[in-house]
């Protein structure tokens, strides 16, 4: 998906993950999990709610600005919209473009590998970079709740730690979401988007007509589209599983094959 179609993407899946937090019975899940800094819109004023190149275009020059800066808006502090602005920035960020430009981090895109991958390769190491992070962010997200809170440790202290725990779950977003683009993936069709269909093939990005991978990506990042709506309800899932786990002390994500069979479930046709 195009940078824009991921922000309005984690923007909504955010806001839907918010809206089951009154529901909860879990009282630290429900007063403090879902309060997270992390958990707060990006106030973007958007040229539309479709995925277009004005949208992609401002998110180009706003994120390598800030890049660029010395002291950016976000050195000091968790401000708002962070994780949907570290989703974005998996495409853009110095440190991560190898993620994006080499054969090796066509994970990171939820695609497959030119040198050689399978299908099922590609689905292995694809759904595994997805759990990992997450679990990478429950980790130091324990971390900073429990061990640093029990020891008297400032909340501006422990900023870093929280940007980091960011990062990682906007790499697990940044990937699920792209698996629900035509241009990454084929999945079996399906009428519900809460129930997706399975992934029958993981594309080649090398391979691909670039023109026809960006269109794909611009329609699946449209807010009116059935894909964006699969997207959507599955990064509100994976922000649940994960704030649900750190908050009953669950270093594993909690439900992970339940997610995976319902949101990453590979083909029986899948070579």
């Amino acid at each position: 998906m195009k940078l824009d179609g991921h922000a309005k993407l984690t923007n909504s899946a955010i806001r839907a993950f918010k809206s089951r937090c009154s529901k909860s019975t879990d009282v630290f899940f429900r007063e403090k999990m879902c309060q997270l800094p992390q958990f707060s819109i990006w106030n973007i004023n958007w040229d539309g709610v479709d995925s277009n190149k004005n949208d992609n275009r401002f998110l180009i020059k706003y994120i390598i600005a800030q890049e660029l800066a010395v002291f950016g808006e976000f050195s000091h502090k968790i401000g708002n919209g962070y994780l949907t602005r570290e989703v974005v920035a998996v495409d853009l960020e110095p440190l991560k473009l190898p993620y994006h430009r080499f054969d090796f981090g066509q994970k990171y895109h939820f695609m497959r590998r030119a040198s050689g991958a399978t299908v099922k390769d590609a689905h292995r190491e694809c759904v595994e970079l997805i759990r990992k992070e997450a679990m990478n962010w429950i980790k130091l997200m324990m971390q900073i709740l429990y061990s640093y809170r029990r020891r008297g440790r400032s909340g501006g202290s422990t900023v870093f730690l929280r940007k980091r725990a960011a990062s990682h779950l906007a790499i697990a977003l940044h990937s699920l979401q792209d698996s629900f683009s035509p241009g990454h993936t084929k999945r079996t069709s399906y009428e519900n988007y809460k129930h997706p269909g399975a992934i029958e093939d993981i594309y080649i990005y090398k391979e691909q007509d670039t023109h026809k991978h960006s269109q794909h990506d611009f329609a699946s990042g449209s807010m009116n589209s059935f894909l964006s709506r699969s997207a959507v309800y599955a990064s509100a899932d994976l922000l649940q599983l994960c704030a649900l786990s750190v908050s009953r002390k669950s270093v594993i994500p909690l439900n992970w094959n339940t997610f995976e069979n319902r949101w990453l479930k590979l083909s029986s046709r899948a070579k």
